[in-house]
C-alpha cells in the first residue's frame, strides 16, 4: 500500500495552488488585454480621424417653368377658337310717351269776365250771346260785369292770400317789396329734373333738401321739396325753377329736347350743375353742355355772367362773384365718383372757376351752367353757408326775373289795396 501524505486538520485543497505562478499569469493576461484594447481604440480613432465625411444639405426649393406643347383634341383644331369681330352699334333709347298737350278753345261769348292770359296759353273767357238786345227809348240801361276785362284779379277784393293759392296748382307764387329785395314772401316747390338717361347721383340727392331748408331759413318764402320732374312732361311748364345735376354721360331724347326748349323760351329757368367739377372736359360736363345745345340750338351761347348781374344781388350781395364750389376740392372725387375706375376720364384737375356761365334769350337769362359743383357743397352738413346763399339767390332770381313763369302767374293777381 502506498503511503498517503500526511495532512493536518487545517490544510485544504487550495493550499496546493501556486500563488506566485497564478499572479504572473494574471498580470500577463491583463497586460495583453490592455494592449488589445488600446490598439483597437487607437485604430478606431485613426479611422474616424482620417475618414472624409460628407454633409448633406437640403436642396433649396426651386420653381421650374415647364412649357408643354398644346394638346389637340381633334385633328387640326386648337382648344381656343377665334372670336368674331365686334360690331359697335349705338344704343337705341326708347323715348317716353309725351303727355297730352294742353289745348285751349276760343269761345266767343258776352264779355263778362275778360281774357285770362297765362305764359303761352290764352284762354278766352268772353261771353257773347250773339243776340240783339232791344233797349226801350228813354230808358238808359247799363250792363256792368263783376270784373272789367283785361284786369287783374284783386286778391283783396277776393279775400285771398298767397297761402290760399298754395293748393298744388301753382308751383310758385311770391310777393316782393320793390324797395327792399329781402322783403319777399310766398311759396315755391323745388325739385330735380330727370330724363330717360339723366339721373342725379345718389350721393347728391340731399342737395335739394338742404337748399330748400336754406330758402326757408334765410327768406320768408315757404319752400318745399317737390317730386322729381321729367324733361318731357308738360308739368315742367308750371315750374319756375328747374335744377339738373349729373356726374356721368347721358343723352336726351327728341321729345325731351323739344319740350325743354319750349319751356325755356316761354319763361322757364334751369340751373345745370356739373357733378364732377374736378375733371376738366369730363363726361358730365360734355353731356350737360350738349343737352343745352341740342335744346336751344343756335341760341345756346355760353357767356360768363358778369359780377354786376342781378343774379348776384337778388337777395344776398356777392360783390366778388360766385363763391368757390367743389371744383378744386380733394374730397370731390371720393364723394361723387365711386365707379370712376369703370369710366375713362381726363385726369387734368380744374383750377378755381371764378364765374358762372349763362344763356340769355331776348334779354332774359334762361339757363345757368355751373362748373363749380355746388350740389356737392349743398349736401354737406357744415362749411357750406356761402354756397347755400348762392343757391338762395338762384331761386329768388328765378322767381322775380321779368318774364319768368312765376311773374306770369302773378300777373293774374293784384295785391293793390
Amino acid at each position: 500500500m502506498a503511503n498517503k501524505p500526511v495532512t493536518s486538520r487545517f490544510q485544504g485543497a487550495s493550499d496546493a495552488i501556486d500563488l506566485e505562478k497564478l499572479e504572473r499569469e494574471s498580470q500577463k493576461l491583463l497586460f495583453l488585454g490592455l494592449l488589445v484594447a488600446v490598439s483597437f481604440h487607437a485604430a478606431l480613432g485613426a479611422y474616424f480621424m482620417f475618414k472624409k465625411t460628407e454633409v448633406k444639405v437640403a436642396k433649396p426649393l426651386t420653381t421650374e417653368l415647364v412649357i408643354r406643347r398644346p394638346r389637340m383634341k381633334k385633328a387640326f383644331e386648337f382648344k381656343k377658337k377665334r372670336v368674331e369681330k365686334r360690331v359697335l352699334e349705338k344704343q337705341t333709347v326708347q323715348q317716353r310717351q309725351p303727355t297730352a298737350d294742353i289745348k285751349t278753345r276760343d269761345v266767343s261769348n258776352l264779355n263778362l269776365v275778360g281774357n285770362v292770359a297765362s305764359y303761352d296759353f290764352d284762354t278766352s273767357m268772353d261771353a257773347n250771346l250773339n243776340t240783339n238786345i232791344q233797349i226801350i227809348e228813354g230808358i238808359d240801361i247799363e250792363l256792368t260785369a263783376t270784373r272789367e276785362p283785361e284786369k287783374q284779379i284783386s286778391m283783396k277784393e277776393e279775400m285771398i292770400s298767397l297761402e290760399d293759392l298754395d293748393t298744388g296748382q301753382f308751383k310758385a307764387m311770391i310777393i316782393q317789396d320793390p324797395n327792399n329785395k329781402q322783403d319777399i314772401s310766398g311759396f315755391v316747390y323745388i325739385a330735380t329734373a330727370w330724363g330717360t338717361q339723366l339721373r342725379p347721383p345718389d350721393a347728391l340727392k340731399r342737395s335739394v333738401i338742404n337748399l330748400v331748408e336754406a330758402v326757408n331759413r334765410y327768406t320768408n318764402i315757404n319752400a318745399k321739396v317737390d317730386s322729381h320732374l321729367f324733361l318731357d312732361s308738360r308739368k315742367l311748364f308750371d315750374t319756375p325753377f328747374v335744377y339738373v345735376v349729373s356726374n356721368e354721360a347721358f343723352e336726351v331724347t327728341d321729345i325731351e329736347r323739344r319740350n325743354l326748349g319750349e319751356y325755356l323760351r316761354n319763361g322757364g329757368f334751369i340751373v345745370v350743375d356739373n357733378g364732377e367739377p374736378q375733371y376738366e372736359y369730363g363726361q358730365a360736363e360734355a353731356s350737360l353742355r350738349q343737352m343745352l345745345r341740342d335744346t336751344l340750338g343756335s341760341d345756346a351761347k355760353f357767356l360768363p355772367i358778369p359780377i354786376d348781374h342781378p343774379l348776384y344781388h337778388s337777395f344776398f350781395d356777392f360783390d366778388d362773384g360766385p363763391p368757390q364750389g367743389a371744383e378744386n376740392d380733394s374730397m370731390t372725387s371720393a364723394t361723387t365718383s365711386s365707379d370712376a375706375s369703370k369710366r375713362q376720364k381726363s385726369t387734368t384737375m380744374n383750377q378755381q372757376v371764378h364765374y358762372l356761365e349763362g344763356i340769355t334769350i331776348d334779354n332774359r337769362l334762361v339757363a345757368i351752367y355751373s362748373d363749380k359743383g355746388y350740389a356737392i357743397k349743398w349736401q354737406l352738413s357744415s362749411n357750406n353757408e356761402p354756397q347755400l346763399k348762392m343757391g338762395v339767390n338762384m331761386v329768388v332770381f328765378a322767381l322775380t326775373q321779368a318774364g319768368s313763369i312765376a311773374q306770369q302767374k302773378m300777373d293774374l293777381f293784384s295785391t293793390a289795396q
